[in-house]
């Protein structure tokens, strides 16, 4: 450089921390992004709902309330268990009886919660029940997983139409998770959930990184199920004879203690989150 000349300015300001390679590099496309769609960096804590099952816990799909939540209220067409002779056992009979089906039908930590869920029945507590044992009964099931594949399926599609922003996806119809596998009937699942009632699925933690192209996100479903029984149980289960000669007659003592007597069917509530990822 010849004495006194000045350098070549960069049109830059002193004081920006910045020099000509850098500039190069912010003004060319993101490294791996080329032919991929350009996206908002998007930082979002949730909840988003993103699916729904088309009924609520506690009603039908027509919004009335559900028959196998309904107490006390000794209905018209279940008339014919009065002649049956179970009707005429005492409480402590029937809540016996009740608790020989919950064991005949669980085993090992599934045994304690079906206990306890008969337990809170008989007592009429009511209300909402949740175990971090049934949460974990769910978490690696294999209904679950299919069930899981399914849905992440639709949610990606859902998510590709609104350039993953979880905000303005159409809320996805969500489908009944069903346990009814011979391993679910034998060791709790079956007696204490079998077909869940409703279900929620909601996005915490969602990233996007324009830039890159990556997504990811904690997907928490939420599973309702009624603890307790309706007319069309017991014409399905009064006259059971498996696993014991005598289970027909424990479904029976079930129904008369919940609409005959003071026992009162509850919720219960079931998690699952799941850390899901992809790119766009």
């Amino acid at each position: 450089m010849a004495s006194g000349s000045r350098p070549a300015s960069t049109g830059l300001r002193f004081d920006q921390w910045i020099d000509d390679g850098t500039s190069c590099r912010l003004a060319s496309p993101c490294p791996g992004t080329l032919g991929l769609a350009k996206a908002q960096s998007l930082n979002l804590k949730g909840p988003i709902l993103v699916g729904k099952a088309r009924r609520n816990p506690g009603y039908n799909f027509d919004g009335t309330p559900a028959e196998d939540m309904q107490f006390a209220d000794s209905p018209a067409k279940s008339a014919a268990i009065r002649s049956d002779p179970v009707f005429s056992k005492s409480n402590k009979w029937l809540n016996d009886a009740m608790e020989m089906l919950m064991k005949s039908l669980s085993v090992g930590d599934m045994e304690g919660v079906a206990l306890e869920m008969q337990k809170r029945f008989s007592k009429g507590v009511g209300g909402v029940y949740r175990s971090d044992v049934l949460n974990r009964e769910i978490a690696n099931n294999s209904a679950f997983v299919v069930y899981h594949r399914a849905f992440i399926s639709k949610l990606q599609r859902g998510m590709k139409s609104v350039a993953y922003d979880p905000r303005k996806i159409t809320r996805i119809s969500m489908d009944l998770l069903n346990f009814s596998s011979f391993w679910d009937k034998v060791s709790g699942l079956g007696i204490t959930v079998h077909q869940v009632w409703s279900v929620k699925a909601e996005l915490y933690n969602f990233r996007l990184d324009g830039c890159t192209g990556y997504w990811s996100g904690d997907l928490l479903y939420t599973f309702y199920d009624h603890f307790g029984l309706d007319w069309e149980d017991i014409l399905k289960n009064g006259n059971r004879i498996i696993p014991q000669y005598h289970t027909g007659d424990f479904f029976k003592a079930w129904y008369i203690l919940q609409h005959y007597r003071n026992a009162k069917p509850f919720i219960t509530e079931m998690k699952r989150k799941v850390f899901i990822a992809g790119r766009l």
